[in-house]
């Protein structure tokens, strides 16, 4: 018996001292492995920055937390993005399984963006407020402006201008405040010289106004009693105006009360229209109503006909020739590319179906006015509608060689009325009777030499 009790407990040693050693094996290779696990938590804490402080506003990123990151599995909570207030904020990375506590200081030291204006009052108007002397204010938390202290007294002022948000952050700037009185009445304008007939009153408010620098179009009264309408005279009229604070100004303006203008008109003058058969024979037209007048039998054809015609420009090699309007015709009345004459030809065919065609070249245009005063009208040479013109082209004429300088639209008329605004012809451009602006018809008149024939009575 006892040597079966000495077996069982050497079999009962040899299974503890089994235990025993798979327990210390499972205990070294416990230990290796949190040793390991150990060493890979160090080795990656190296790379994570555990206290971070970032400007408000500014984005977060892994960048700012790792050294270096090149793990590929990085979890973070709460996210990046979601961490925007000002503060310390505590996130968890996640790197391979392990998790690590970072601090994320958001602090805010960037005062605000202020930019202000200079502003002018009148003493009488209220203070402006902070607000109304800012062009721009940026701030990301929010920046509030301090009220502004001014002194009202006129002069030139000094106006500090603070933006502050609610972290301490602030930004001043200077500006400036004119304060000045406001002793400027209202300004006329539109009180140019009047004139007008015996028996008329004009709209003595059409065109004029009365403006204040602050307070814009102000009424006005007008004071005419000192002009006679029904007497001829020179005359003042007197406005007045007022602004809301009771600068008031005066102004003068002249009036003329002048006899009526009289229109000085040949009654029953002809008309007829160049067109369509002598889309450039306004001289011969013009001709051709002037006979008719005098009672003359002729037909447009036959003045045509008769008018000396010569070459229109043309090119021989590069030498641009045409005629001379002074002598013939340049080109064909009939043709749309025709040119026209001048007013001596215009006369030999005149003198042919009506001896006594005066040239009245060079004289004024008021000395041709008189002739039409007297009843005799008067064919002139100008520009069709009165249009602003000039020489547009040169040629030569070949016979000669003189140069030919021609001035574009040329037109010839009749003469048959007039008064001081305005000159009335007999138009063979329009094939009726119109009326042209006197200054402009002068200027025309004078830029084609004063060219002016007429019957002599």
């Amino acid at each position: 018996m006892r040597n079966k009790n000495i077996k069982i407990k050497t079999k009962k040693h040899k299974i503890v001292n089994i235990v025993l050693i798979i327990v210390f094996i499972a205990f070294v290779l416990t230990s290796i492995l949190v040793g390991y696990q150990l060493y890979i938590r160090q080795n990656i804490s190296k790379h994570i920055k555990n206290n971070i402080t970032i400007e408000y506003g500014q984005i977060i990123t892994l960048d700012d937390i790792l050294k270096e990151n090149d793990y590929k599995d990085v979890k973070v909570k709460p996210k990046l993005k979601d961490i925007t207030k000002v503060g310390t904020h505590k996130i968890t990375l996640t790197i391979d399984n392990k998790k690590f506590t970072v601090n994320i200081k958001i602090k805010d030291t960037t005062p605000p963006t202020l930019e202000v204006k200079d502003l002018t009052m009148f003493i009488d108007e209220e203070i402006p407020k902070a607000e109304d002397f800012v062009v721009a204010l940026e701030d990301l938390s929010g920046a509030k402006l301090e009220d502004v202290s001014v002194e009202k007294t006129v002069g030139e002022h000094e106006v500090y201008i603070v933006a502050k948000d609610k972290y301490g952050n602030k930004t001043k700037k200077t500006a400036k405040l004119a304060i000045k009185e406001d002793k400027e009445p209202p300004v006329f304008s539109g009180l140019s010289d009047l004139s007008v007939y015996v028996g008329n009153k004009p709209d003595l408010n059409k065109g004029v106004e009365a403006v204040d620098e602050r307070f814009g179009n102000v009424e006005f009264t007008v004071d005419d009693s000192n002009v006679k309408y029904n007497t001829v005279g020179s005359y003042k009229i007197y406005y007045s105006a007022s602004d809301k604070l009771g600068n008031s100004v005066t102004k003068e303006r002249n009036i003329t009360v002048k006899q009526k203008d009289p229109t000085y008109m040949i009654n029953n003058f002809p008309t007829y229209s160049q067109f369509p058969n002598y889309p450039n024979g306004c001289e011969s037209i013009a001709l051709y109503t002037l006979l008719k007048y005098y009672k003359v039998n002729v037909t447009p054809d036959a003045i045509v006909n008769r008018l000396k015609k010569g070459d229109g420009p043309h090119w021989e090699g590069n030498v641009l020739y045409g005629g001379n309007p002074e002598i013939e015709f340049v080109g064909d009345p009939r043709a749309k590319n025709g040119y026209g004459v001048y007013q001596k030809p215009i006369i030999d065919v005149a003198n042919y179906y009506k001896p006594g065609m005066i040239d009245y070249t060079g004289h004024s245009l008021n000395q041709v006015l008189e002739l039409v005063k007297n009843g005799t009208p008067v064919q002139v040479w100008a520009s069709i509608g009165m249009q602003n013109t000039k020489v547009c082209t040169s040629w030569t004429y070949k016979p000669t060689g003189k140069k030919i300088n021609w001035i574009c639209r040329l037109h010839s008329m009749v003469v048959v009325g007039y008064n001081s605004s305005y000159v009335y012809v007999s138009d063979p451009y329009e094939g009726q009777i119109v009326k042209y602006s006197r200054s402009q018809f002068q200027k025309m008149f004078n830029l084609f030499g004063k060219r002016a024939i007429y019957y002599k009575s």
